[in-house]
């Protein structure tokens, strides 16, 4: 009798307001650490202070991110997904470098709250070593995710180093684009990412050619 009624359980549900509810305590706890990380110092900032000032449990800060090095980032990184979703959305007849620059540098033109970035710049001008880390953080989960999306769009159209190749190729110019923004005070990602590109493909032109 009671293994039937355990039988019957079924796991909930990741409904529409689960996911908005999630998304606002995500933001939540980025933004409170953000705030502490600006007036108390990123070194001397806990993730218990953390949890407490957003009002959440420890765990629930673990369950939105790994380290306190993703915290930082947060703001310019949590549009993996729509990346993803519109890399999705691209001609299945496109090349997937194509494809691809096409996605990340609609990403880099999305603006940013500028009193957020103020607040990411004013950290790592304490620290701008700090910047390779909270960047690389989840890369490999979203380069793995922009195989598998080109693999499943193109089928075997592409051989799988191909497609390896040029989503980490395509990956380090949005990373590197992002680390010159940030660290230099640039006013524009976008223009770092199209300067970016530009520079790698005169350079493999000229040295490979």
């Amino acid at each position: 009798m009671l293994a039937g009624r355990v039988g019957t359980i079924r796991p909930m549900a990741d409904t529409p307001l689960r996911a908005k509810k999630a998304n606002a305590t995500r933001a939540r706890i980025a933004e409170t650490a953000l705030d502490l990380f600006t007036t108390q110092g990123y070194a001397e900032t806990t993730i218990d202070q953390i949890a407490e000032a957003a009002g959440v449990g420890r765990r629930t800060v673990f369950r939105h991110f790994a380290t306190k090095e993703s915290i930082l980032l947060d703001h310019l990184v949590v549009r993996r997904e729509e990346a993803i979703q519109r890399l999705r959305e691209r001609p299945a007849s496109e090349l997937p470098l194509t494809s691809l620059h096409a996605v990340l540098r609609e990403l880099s033109a999305q603006g940013y709250d500028r009193r957020l970035l103020a607040q990411i710049r004013a950290v790592l001008a304490t620290d701008p070593g700090l910047v390779s880390g909270a960047l690389l953080g989840g890369t490999r989960e979203f380069a793995l995710s922009i195989v598998a999306t080109l693999e499943a769009r193109g089928g075997d159209q592409y051989p799988s180093l191909e497609i390896h190749a040029v989503a980490l190729m395509a990956m380090s110019w949005f990373l590197t684009a992002a680390e010159v923004y940030l660290t230099d005070g640039r006013p524009s990602l976008v223009e770092c990412f199209d300067e970016v590109v530009s520079t790698c493909v005169q350079a493999s032109a000229s040295s490979l050619g």
